[in-house]
């Protein structure tokens, strides 16, 4: 085996793994943006019913406070819903060709990251929200609740139920890419109970 040969099989071997990375770590994103989105929407559909007095939360706030707090929120989730829609999972990008093995390593560190990015988003906001509405800290409570799913829950439970779902020897191709619905209820659900 010649140098250059070693050289070209290395090159191919860190492109397949960048190619993987790039694959799970936007994955990964796409599905915690859209916990996180789905997550934000619910909560200004919560406090805006709160604001028409419909529902009853306990707040101090007056209407006006807690209808903006409504858009905030909703314009927050909206835009993780809409950034979600344009990533990898968006334009139908899929892990083929790769080891079932290996998707499962790459998802679990991909979908750490991103739980522990969301986590020190959640930092970052709560220095921001200091004086307003009480609404506005139960979105970023949400973020936190996200990124600690994701960081806990997913690996142990998430992606090995998604690559249960995609390992399954059956012939109907659909349920084969059940991989991402499983792991975006998986995340929504332990966010959601890690939120209450």
């Amino acid at each position: 085996m010649t140098e250059s040969t070693t050289r070209r099989r290395t090159f191919q071997q860190v492109k397949r793994y960048a190619i993987l990375a790039y694959g799970a770590v936007g994955t990964m994103l796409d599905v915690g943006l859209m916990v996180l989105g789905g997550l934000l929407v619910g909560l200004s559909l919560a406090v805006l019913l709160a604001g028409f007095g419909l529902v009853d939360i306990t707040t101090d706030l007056a209407t006006a406070p807690i209808l903006i707090s409504a858009i905030v929120l909703g314009v927050s989730g909206l835009f993780c819903l809409g950034v979600a829609s344009e990533g990898p999972l968006g334009r139908g990008r899929r892990l083929i060709g790769f080891k079932l093995w290996e998707v499962g390593i790459g998802r679990t560190l991909a979908v750490v990251g991103v739980g522990f990015g969301l986590f020190l988003l959640y930092e970052l906001a709560t220095g921001f929200l200091d004086g307003l509405p009480d609404t506005l800290h139960q979105g970023a409570e949400g973020i936190r609740a996200v990124g600690v799913a994701g960081m806990t829950v997913m690996p142990i439970v998430g992606v090995p139920l998604s690559l249960a779902a995609r390992g399954i020897p059956v012939n109907p191709d659909w349920l084969r890419r059940m991989d991402v619905p499983v792991m975006f209820v998986v995340w929504a659900v332990a966010s959601l109970v890690i939120l209450t």
